[in-house]
């Protein structure tokens, strides 16, 4: 009899406990058909014509003075995710920010600015030469970058109220696929010599206020050096390496070539052995922003085109570059422009030759 109503007792607590697992099934499937659902009534933004070229603060980019990081900031924890150092604190305002350590602070901060000035969603970045932090713990990565309670050379990220961190979007399939602004940005990420263009680093943002779903590059991080697959050359915040190369190899087919790629080599070419994903997607990422047609990749170049120096400028400032490597920067972005402005040229060329 003991026996029996155990063996009750058992079947009745696993009822119960497949009925709360089941539950938890529903709720969850229902949580994320309603997320579905605000994402697709969400109205999808990439691009926004950005006006008056010459009034474009590059300083401040996507943020103002306004809104900076206000010390004295106290630390909240160490983030592990991601290739670079990072850890989260809180302002003087109570805003959170995430802050990243390395090559990438600075790179990150001046291509944000970059972005945003040709129309382009762009976080908030601001770079700091030295903050403290208040309560900062020993650090698992980048405790190179730290002494004692303060930490050199840190790019400030807000995690604002009013902004919803969505899904990841893939350069392939999106609402833009096509179109003009895409292939701008597409343009954009060879510019700068973005070799991390997958998907992980797309997110779409929600701004709870205005109901916008922004497609935005999220993580500008390996830019400003040298473009190249694992077993190549590739750097980030290296202007020596950012002044190699030139930008458009050739025309084919009515699409620019870039002179970009970040296929494997070398070495790298055994991950079509050990990691076929990670291979395949590189070389994926090699043809994505290799089909931009030439009207595309001009209109860039007429949009980049407007800026003055100083502008350009204010956006390696705002990054912490000294005047020398300033300099440097400059010289490379304003020819880089150039060769997209010429496409135009080109394709005029072209068009009154057939027209003969």
């Amino acid at each position: 009899m003991h026996a029996l109503n155990r063996r009750r007792g058992l079947v009745l607590l696993a009822t119960i406990l497949m009925i709360i697992a089941s539950l938890e099934v529903f709720s969850t499937v229902k949580a994320e058909k309603k997320k579905k659902e605000e994402s697709d009534k969400a109205r999808p933004v990439l691009w926004r014509d950005p006006g008056n070229m010459r009034k474009r603060d590059l300083y401040y980019g996507p943020g103002s003075k306004e809104r900076e990081p206000m010390p004295p900031f106290k630390f909240i924890k160490e983030v592990k995710e991601g290739g670079m150092p990072k850890f989260d604190v809180e302002d003087a305002r109570g805003v959170k920010w995430r802050v990243k350590l390395g090559p990438e602070a600075q790179a990150e901060t001046a291509a944000s600015r970059l972005v945003w000035a040709a129309g382009y969603n762009a976080e908030e970045s601001y770079y700091l030469d030295r903050a403290n932090i208040d309560g900062l713990k020993k650090l698992s990565r980048g405790q190179n970058y730290v002494s004692g309670q303060s930490v050199r050379g840190a790019r400030f990220e807000p995690r604002r109220d009013n902004i919803k961190r969505g899904k990841e979007w893939d350069w392939n399939k999106n609402p833009f696929k096509n179109t003009r602004e895409l292939n701008g940005l597409k343009t954009m990420m060879v510019l700068l010599n973005n070799w991390d263009v997958f998907k992980k680093n797309n997110r779409v943002l929600h701004d709870k206020g205005t109901g916008e779903a922004m497609y935005t590059v999220t993580d500008l991080g390996a830019t400003m050096g040298a473009a190249g697959g694992i077993g190549g050359r590739r750097s980030k915040n290296n202007v020596q390496d950012y002044q190699r190369k030139r930008l458009v190899r050739n025309v084919e087919n009515g699409n620019v070539k870039f002179d970009y790629d970040v296929k494997p080599k070398g070495f790298g070419r055994l991950l079509s052995f050990v990691a076929p994903p990670l291979y395949f997607r590189q070389r994926k990422a090699t043809n994505t922003v290799n089909k931009v047609p030439v009207e595309h990749a001009a209109w860039m170049g007429s949009v980049l085109g407007q800026l003055s120096d100083e502008q350009l400028r204010d956006s390696l400032r705002a990054a912490g570059y000294d005047r020398s490597t300033q300099d440097a920067y400059l010289r490379a972005l304003r020819g880089r422009i150039n060769e997209l402005k010429n496409l135009r040229q080109s394709q005029l060329a072209t068009r009154e030759r057939r027209v003969r």
